[in-house]
C-alpha cells in the first residue's frame, strides 16, 4: 500500500530526471556554439536564468562532466542515480585511464543506487586507488598544491575560516581540537562552540584551559601494503582510503597492532592487543565497523557510543551484539520506534517507524582472499 513516503520518492526521482534533462539541454547549447564562445557560455546561461555567473558556470561545468559519462547520465534519466552521486562518480574517475575508468564506473553504478553519497565516496576512493595507485598518488600530490586558508564573511558579524589540508593533516588537527574540547568541564557551551573556541586559542597562541593529550591518528592497511609488496590503499579513520605510501609514512612512527580478518569477507575478526579485554573488544568493534552503523551515517566509530543492539542481559556484551552508534542515532534507537537487529551474516538491519527495512552491511578492512 502506498503512503506519503512513496510520493516523496517519486518526486525525488522526477527531480533527478529533470536534472538529466537540463544537462542534455545545456549540452545541446554548448554544441551549437563556436569553440571560441566556450569560455563565455556561462555568461549566456547566467543572463538567461537571472543567476550569478558562478552559479551558471557550475551548471555548465557539471553538464560537461556528466556528458562525458553517458552511462551516469542514463542512470539519472531513469531516476536510478541522483545528480550528486553522478557528479561524485564522474569526479572520482577523472585520474583513471579510459579502460580502468570503465571498470570503476560499472562497479559504482551497481553500488550507488542502494547506498548513500558517503558510502559511495568511500568505495570509489578505495577502488580508484586500487586500480591505479600511481595516478591516485599523483592526484594527491597535485591537490596538495591547492592547500590554503579561506576567509568567508557571513551575516550577523560572523565569519567562516576554512582550511584546505591533506587528509592526514586535517584528521590530526581535528583530533587535537576535539580532544582538548572534550576535556573541558561542562559550562553551558556545546561541543561545536568548545571546538571553535579551542581552535581560536590554538591559532592565536593562547594557553588552552584543558590538557591537550597525545594526538591519535589511526590507519589500517594490509601487511603486504605495509611491507611495500603491493600498493593497496590504507584506511584513515575519520576519512577513508589513502594511497599506500601515505599509510606507510604514518605507520613508520606508529604503534602497530595485528588485526585478523575473515578471508572470505575481509571483515575484522580478532585484534591482538595488550589492552585489558574491554578495551580490546572496543578496538575490535571499531575495526569491524569503522562508522556509526545507522543507515548511511559516516560518523567515525571512535566518536560513537558502543550500543547493545539487543538489550543487555548479562551475557551479550559481545562483538556480535555490539555496534557503534553516534549519539544522535543511539538516542533515535532508544527513544523512538526505530528498531535494529543483527543477522547471522553480519548485517545490521534497521526497521523504520513506517515498517520499511534497510540492511547496513559490515565494512571490510581488507580484500577477501582470492580463492
Amino acid at each position: 500500500m502506498r503512503d506519503e513516503l512513496d510520493d516523496v520518492e517519486d518526486a525525488f526521482r522526477e527531480l533527478t530526471r529533470k536534472q538529466a534533462t537540463l544537462t542534455h539541454r545545456i549540452g545541446l547549447f554548448l554544441d551549437s556554439q563556436p569553440p571560441s564562445f566556450y569560455p563565455y557560455a556561462a555568461e549566456e546561461v547566467a543572463a538567461l536564468l537571472s543567476i550569478s555567473r558562478r552559479a551558471a558556470a557550475t551548471l555548465v561545468n557539471n553538464a560537461e562532466l556528466l556528458l562525458d559519462r553517458p552511462a551516469l547520465l542514463d542512470a539519472m534519466t531513469t531516476g536510478a542515480l541522483d545528480q550528486s552521486k553522478a557528479l561524485l562518480i564522474a569526479g572520482l574517475l577523472l585520474p583513471l585511464s579510459p579502460e580502468k575508468a570503465a571498470i570503476a564506473e560499472k562497479d559504482l553504478l551497481a553500488f550507488a543506487p542502494k547506498h548513500t553519497y558517503g558510502e559511495t565516496r568511500g568505495r570509489g576512493q578505495r577502488l580508484v586507488i586500487k586500480l591505479d595507485p600511481e595516478a591516485a598518488l599523483a592526484q594527491h600530490e597535485e591537490k596538495r598544491k591547492t592547500r590554503r586558508v579561506e576567509k568567508l564573511p557571513q551575516d550577523d558579524a560572523m565569519c567562516d575560516l576554512r582550511l584546505c589540508l591533506t587528509a592526514v593533516e586535517g584528521v590530526t588537527v581535528w583530533d587535537r581540537i576535539d580532544r582538548i574540547a572534550r576535556a573541558l568541564p561542562k559550562d553551558g557551551r556545546t561541543m561545536d562552540q568548545k571546538r571553535a573556541d579551542v581552535a581560536v586559542d590554538l591559532l592565536l597562541g593562547k594557553a588552552t584551559p584543558a590538557p591537550q593529550g597525545a594526538v591519535k591518528v589511526q590507519v589500517t592497511m594490509p601487511i603486504t601494503a605495509l611491507m611495500g609488496l603491493n600498493q593497496d590503499p590504507g584506511m584513515l579513520a575519520g576519512y577513508g582510503a589513502i594511497p599506500a605510501p601515505l599509510g606507510r609514512e604514518l605507520a613508520a612512527d606508529g604503534t602497530w597492532k595485528r588485526i585478523l580478518t575473515d578471508p572470505t569477507t575481509g571483515i575484522a575478526q580478532h585484534i591482538s592487543t595488550t589492552y585489558r579485554p574491554s578495551a580490546a573488544l572496543r578496538e575490535l568493534i571499531h575495526a569491524r565497523h569503522p562508522h556509526c552503523t545507522a543507515i548511511g551515517c559516516r560518523q567515525p566509530a571512535h566518536r560513537c557510543d558502543i550500543d547493545h543492539c539487543c538489550p543487555f542481559d548479562g551475557t551479550n556484551t559481545t562483538a556480535e551484539n555490539l555496534r557503534p552508534k553516534c549519539r544522535h542515532h543511539h538516542r533515535m534507537k532508544t527513544h523512538t520506534p526505530w528498531h535494529c537487529d543483527n543477522l547471522d551474516n553480519g548485517q545490521h538491519v534497521w526497521t523504520t517507524p513506517t515498517g520499511r527495512v534497510y540492511p547496513a552491511e559490515p565494512e571490510p578492512i581488507a580484500d577477501p582472499a582470492p580463492f
